[in-house]
């Protein structure tokens, strides 16, 4: 009887911890079984290497679904043409219209808005890529018009590609010849210096020597000035309290000069003052129009018709010595 029993409690055990163990997934997993979705597909012109079924695919970094499928179709009519799709598995869930609840999504009217799809680095390390959704409405809506059954997203260039295209664009070859030439004359540039570098180092060790010897001889020669100059000074000093002694013993000297000097001045304002007044005068007599020269004038005038009445007084004298005591009246 519990040798019959006991296979029953192992197996109910084994059912009750797989029945917890898909509870506890549905309760704490990332995946929602019951969520509504919408598959979506891509065609991406660049490689697709490091990206994997399941890897997330994301809006602004939130994550919004999964890659679901990675396909290849290949052309029969163009011999070796092939396209990758890419089938993207997206929550509609967290898609919504803002303001419009219940409505379902229209993937043409978000391409046309701009919606496109991008490669992303989902790891440095591990070199695994995300699909990464965006609006980039300044960039052409791209599509390859493949009827597959469901809704096209138009993609655009990952940074990634763009930055192994510009790599590819150094010519990364003939730039590591170039570092490695540069690398060797380097080598070739040390070896030379170094060969030169003990002769340089004789010449400075020759010149901190006379330059030693020159800041030696230039201290000895300012201690020495120093000495001459403090002598100087010591004289200077004494020159200078002989001076103020004896102009202490002369200042009743100077200030009998500096008294005389005044009364002399005084005198020269004075007869400067005079001069002036006699410049006026002679400046009033010798104007044209002046009272003084007219003066002068009339007097001169009077002075010459005496000179003329006795120049005639003394020539009828002369004529007639008796005009004196008989006046003219006694003149033949």
């Amino acid at each position: 009887m519990a040798a019959s029993t006991r296979p029953a409690l192992v197996g109910a055990f084994i059912l009750g911890a797989l029945g917890l163990g898909v509870a506890a997934i549905l309760f704490f997993g990332s995946a929602r079984l019951f969520a509504p979705t919408s598959r979506v597909v891509v065609y991406f012109s660049e490689s697709v290497a490091g990206l994997d079924v399941g890897a997330p695919v994301t809006f602004h970094g939130a994550r919004i679904g999964l890659v679901r499928r990675i396909a290849i179709r290949v052309s029969a009519a163009r011999t070796g043409a092939a396209r990758i799709p890419v089938v993207l598995e997206l929550d509609t869930s967290r898609l919504t219209w803002e303001g419009g609840q219940g409505h379902p999504l229209d993937f043409e009217r978000l391409v046309r808005e701009g919606l496109r799809a991008q490669l992303a680095l989902q790891s440095l390390i591990t070199g695994q890529l995300r699909v990464d959704l965006d609006f980039h409405p300044d960039t052409p809506a791209l599509l390859t018009g493949a009827d597959v059954g469901m809704p096209e997203i138009p993609t655009v260039r990952s940074e990634l590609d763009e930055l192994r295209n510009e790599l590819t664009g150094l010519h990364l070859r003939e730039l590591f010849a170039t570092a490695q030439n540069t690398l060797t004359s380097i080598g070739h540039l040390s070896n030379h210096v170094d060969t030169r570098l003990d002769g340089l180092i004789d010449g400075a060790e020759r010149t901190f020597d006379t330059a030693t010897d020159m800041f030696r001889t230039t201290r000895e020669a300012v201690q020495q000035l120093r000495g001459e100059a403090a002598t100087a000074l010591r004289d200077i000093d004494g020159l200078a309290v002989d001076g103020r002694h004896q102009l202490d013993a002369r200042s009743g000297d100077l200030a009998r000069l500096f008294a005389s000097a005044d009364k002399v001045l005084t005198s020269a304002n004075r007869v400067a003052r005079q001069a002036e007044l006699l410049v006026g005068s002679l400046n009033d007599m010798t104007e044209p129009r002046g009272q003084a020269r007219e003066s002068l004038e009339a007097a001169l005038r009077d002075l010459a018709a005496s000179a003329s009445s006795l120049r005639g007084f003394s020539e009828t004298i002369e004529r007639n010595p008796n005009a004196l005591l008989m006046g003219r009246a006694g003149h033949p």
